[in-house]
């Protein structure tokens, strides 16, 4: 997002951090965090963005630790800035014509040329969505129930969801995360079929299958948070794709 005239500057945990101010058709002020950066949030007309800040500092304090970490936790093992991560490891990119090895673990690409960019999510759209298909196909024999059918789809707030008429529908970043976590994704949603909502029965079938589905829930935090805060991976150019 563009900064704004309205960025300003508070001191947490001993160090810096710009927020930014901005004004929506909201009810309520919030707080929330894009990457590592706050956005403070008025309803229109609204001014005292200071109050709101001075009252949720514990939060804001908190909230920063846990992202940093979180960023750090994922991006620890990248050997330089310019790595490009593919299911769960950081790829070598190189310039020239566009190529993903899977087995070399290196992306030829022109971040800076958009077709380029469009055919790379192509390319790893089509290896993400075999994985799902597959794991969706299990799960969905595991626990008896079927699906409509599968979207992939460039979505900004979550990593998947269910609908009401049986559509499962997974966010295209999930190029990002190891196999693994993946593999939990489609099992989530999966178990969704069966029972709407996060309600008690929801986790015990969750934990059926993933003992540590606390571990995994943690993960895809720092995962989200990591790919908000770099932005050539939260940013494909697919508006969606079924």
């Amino acid at each position: 997002m563009k900064k704004s005239d309205n960025d300003k500057i508070i001191t947490v945990n001993g160090t810096t951090l710009p927020y930014v101010l901005e004004h929506r058709y909201v009810k309520h002020a919030r707080l929330e965090f894009k990457g590592s950066e706050l956005h403070v949030v008025l309803p229109r007309g609204a001014r005292d963005d200071i109050s709101l800040i001075e009252t949720k500092m514990g939060w804001i304090a908190k909230k920063q630790s846990e992202i940093q970490r979180a960023i750090e936790n994922v991006g620890g093992s990248r050997r330089n800035e310019n790595d490009f991560l593919v299911f769960g490891e950081f790829f070598g990119v190189q310039g020239g014509s566009l190529l993903v090895d899977f087995d070399g673990k290196f992306i030829r690409c022109d971040f800076n040329n958009p077709e380029h960019v469009k055919r790379l999510f192509k390319i790893l759209k089509k290896e993400l969505a075999v994985k799902i298909a597959n794991f969706a196909k299990e799960y969905a024999e595991k626990f008896g129930v079927q699906f409509q059918r599968i979207s992939i789809k460039n979505q900004r707030s979550k990593w998947a969801s269910c609908s009401s008429n049986k559509i499962l529908s997974f966010n295209i970043r999930l190029v990002h995360l190891p196999e693994a976590l993946v593999r939990y994704v489609v099992c989530h949603e999966v178990i969704h079929l069966l029972v709407s909502g996060h309600k008690r029965e929801f986790w015990n079938l969750v934990k059926r299958e993933f003992e540590n589905y606390k571990e995994m829930e943690k993960k895809l935090f720092e995962y989200w948070y990591f790919l908000q805060e770099t932005g050539k991976y939260f940013n494909p150019p697919l508006r969606s794709a079924s």
